[in-house]
């Protein structure tokens, strides 16, 4: 072999060593990226609390210095207030606590005291459609449920009934028998003709407050049910029989609605729904102030006790379960459940009593848990907020809002800095509704320094 061939030979060698090397020496890199040591894990200190439990021990705070500038506030109006100590039941602070003044939406806690009292939690209300009694005739009866949503998980409420299922179950039993649709009657019976408070105005249906208090309605009669304050529908009870004729197939179908009850028979209905169970409601209620279901819980308080399914009936009712838990309402006034009407005369001291009573009676607990966090959820997620003046009770006070035109309240419970849970009702008559809500606000987060 020549030497330059040795050389060549020699080269070639050196490379495929090189190669071999580089290749080995990539394949231990790739296994180490692949391989993984687990380490001992660390110790972790002990948990430690980070919310004190309410202080129950000691004297009741003084509250008086706190409150002195905050309730002296001229863009409160006239106000009537009472605060108490939840543990000792002690009146700490009050100011006209026996004025009768326009509660607006702090009504629906007596709504919902009364409710919870009379009804169980877990009560749900059924919505049925029977076969009518002419071919291609079905019947749809409401009970009230005014909840419902057109699809599942398209619907304003927390776990509402939905038309798709209730057609669902219509379609297989007419299946069966081989009918076809070609008329709906809706049953609005169950509201004995009391639809419309005499009281409200109906300008508060576009303004997304009120609507008829039909039999069935679907997301208490909003006609954007991604909106809390959507406008509302002026036919509630046909825009259910349009949706189920729709989910049916039968668009064409004539739809009417009537107040008289229609007789079907004995026989099983083609479907039944029924809507979340009380407690949801009652909470979907006061987190989000709705009037109408305010209105249709009170009528189901007014059907357990006896009295007419009426604006009258549910307002007696209310009055009547609340005396029955020891709050004299003697001189209260109800004019319907929601807080709409401007006729309703409530009391701070008649409000601060609900809400006591709730915080030390396990039948009246969900009304609290119902409450509206400040600068967290529901009526009060846009208030307390930086530079309000009441920054110091977000997440303190939960409280129950109200509003009409003149008129601002407030009612919950505030947890002092020291652990101190107290229960207070402020109510505000010829106030500015902005400087109003503000001033009210500022007065409920004072609480929150008292020792």
């Amino acid at each position: 072999m020549s030497t330059s061939a040795s050389r060549r030979w020699l080269v070639g060698i050196l490379a495929f060593v090189v190669v071999v090397v580089v290749v080995v020496v990539a394949a231990l890199v790739v296994h180490q990226r692949n391989a993984y040591t687990v380490a001992d894990a660390p110790s972790l200190p002990e948990p430690a609390a980070v919310l004190a439990p309410a202080q129950t021990d000691g004297p009741a705070p003084d509250v008086s210095d706190e409150l002195a500038g905050p309730a002296s506030d001229g863009a409160l109006g006239r106000l009537s207030g009472h605060v108490t100590d939840v543990v000792t039941g002690e009146e700490l602070w009050s100011t006209k606590p026996d004025t009768m003044l326009v509660p607006a939406s702090a009504t629906k806690l007596a709504t919902a005291a009364a409710a919870l009292v009379t009804l169980d939690e877990d009560d749900r209300v059924p919505t049925r459609v029977y076969a009518g009694a002419e071919p291609g005739q079905i019947v749809l009866k409401g009970d009230g449920d005014i909840t419902l949503e057109r699809s599942a998980g398209s619907g304003f409420f927390t776990s509402p009934a939905n038309i798709d299922d209730l057609a669902a179950q219509v379609t297989d039993a007419l299946g069966n028998s081989g009918g076809a649709v070609t008329e709906i009657v809706v049953d609005n019976s169950a509201r004995a003709g009391s639809l419309f408070n005499k009281t409200w105005s109906r300008d508060d249906i576009g303004a997304g407050n009120v609507a008829p208090l039909s039999a069935v309605m679907l997301d208490a009669g909003r006609l954007d049910p991604t909106d809390s304050y959507s406008p509302r529908s002026t036919t509630p009870a046909s825009d259910v029989a349009g949706a189920l004729a729709d989910a049916l197939g039968a668009s064409g179908a004539s739809v009417s609605v009537t107040d008289s009850a229609v007789d079907v028979g004995d026989g099983a209905p083609l479907g039944e729904v029924s809507s979340a169970p009380l407690g949801t409601r009652i909470r979907d209620m006061l987190l989000h102030s709705d009037n109408l279901l305010a209105e249709a819980v009170a009528r189901e308080v007014a059907e357990a006790r006896g009295e007419e399914p009426t604006f009258a009936g549910a307002a007696k009712a209310t009055l009547a379960a609340l005396t029955e838990e020891g709050l004299d309402v003697s001189t209260a006034v109800l004019r319907d459940n929601s807080g709409m009407s401007e006729d309703n005369r409530l009391n701070a001291r008649i409000l601060d009593g609900i809400v006591t009573a709730a915080a030390t009676d396990d039948s009246l607990r969900l009304l609290l848990d119902g409450l509206p966090v400040a600068a967290g959820d529901g009526t009060l997620l846009d208030r307390y907020g930086a530079g309000s003046g009441a920054s110091g009770g977000a997440g303190w006070v939960r409280a129950k809002t109200g509003t009409l035109d003149g008129v601002n309240t407030l009612a919950g419970t505030v947890t002092s800095e020291e652990g101190r849970v107290l229960s207070f009702a402020f109510l505000s008559n010829g106030s500015d509704a902005e400087d109003g809500r503000a001033a009210l606000d500022r007065l409920a987060a004072a609480l929150r320094s008292a020792s």
